[in-house]
């Protein structure tokens, strides 16, 4: 895939601007920071975001975790006009960061997803939202994963897929899936096995029908992202159809 297409839709920006109701905001951000914004990252942390940093086993995933989350701080305190130390989150039972309960932010909607050395996060209102980034690992053992998290339709398309594109294409399934597992907010017990996202339109936001979903009204939407070269993302949004803006965050 030719990203540099995709590069120019990635503006910079500075966290703030009100999201109305029909938008979702995506950033991007690099997390390998000089050890100055470290250290300012570090501060904002709360202490059971410290303390899960420092059971990383290897330095750079502990200072990639500080800088995600740091970040995340940095845009929600932005879009909520306040201070990046008073927010306060919650988990749900899959481990999903929820804002703590109050009533005056309980209408902002977020997920995040890092992967080496980038991070995304989607930010919008009253509806669930779930992104997923991934480096395309070309030792990743395509079929074998395939044959266990993919429906027969996903590695049917794996098998005729030509062998230069295989890893892309292996990795672009799996961020969709992993977008709607988190928009779901429903983990790895969600049977996306049976869920076909070989069908998806990743040039646009597609809908999507989920077997056992228990709600007929509830439709999720699905887009591939390009966050830059190596990399492939997705994002799954609830409800209708939506603008997308793409920016980048820096510090």
């Amino acid at each position: 895939m030719d990203t540099n297409n995709y590069e120019s839709q990635w503006q910079q920006a500075i966290p703030g601007e009100l999201i109305y109701s029909n938008q979702v905001h995506i950033w991007r951000a690099c997390l390998d920071l000089a050890e100055p914004q470290m250290k300012g990252i570090l501060e904002i942390l709360s202490t059971d975001e410290v303390q899960r940093a420092g059971r990383f086993r290897f330095e750079k995933d502990k200072k990639r975790f500080i800088a995600a989350r740091g970040i995340l701080r940095q845009i929600l305190a932005g879009y909520l006009k306040m201070t990046a130390q008073q927010l306060r989150f919650e988990y749900t039972s899959f481990g999903k960061p929820v804002l703590a309960k109050n009533s005056d932010f309980d209408n902002i909607y977020f997920n995040l997803s890092h992967s080496d050395a980038y991070a995304l996060y989607a930010f919008t209102r009253h509806r669930n939202v779930g992104i997923d980034i991934e480096l395309i690992r070309n030792d990743a053992a395509v079929y074998q994963i395939a044959q266990k998290f993919f429906s027969p339709g996903e590695v049917s398309s794996l098998e005729s897929t030509n062998k230069n594109k295989l890893h892309d294409i292996f990795f672009q399934y799996w961020t969709r899936k992993e977008a709607i597992v988190k928009a779901k907010g429903e983990g790895i017990s969600s049977p996306l096995e049976k869920v076909n996202v070989s069908l998806i339109d990743g040039k646009v936001l597609s809908p999507v029908l989920l077997p056992g979903d228990g709600n007929e009204n509830r439709s999720w939407y699905v887009k591939d992202l390009f966050p830059c070269a190596g990399y492939v993302a997705a994002i799954a949004v609830e409800g209708d159809c939506c603008d997308l803006s793409f920016l980048h965050y820096s510090l």
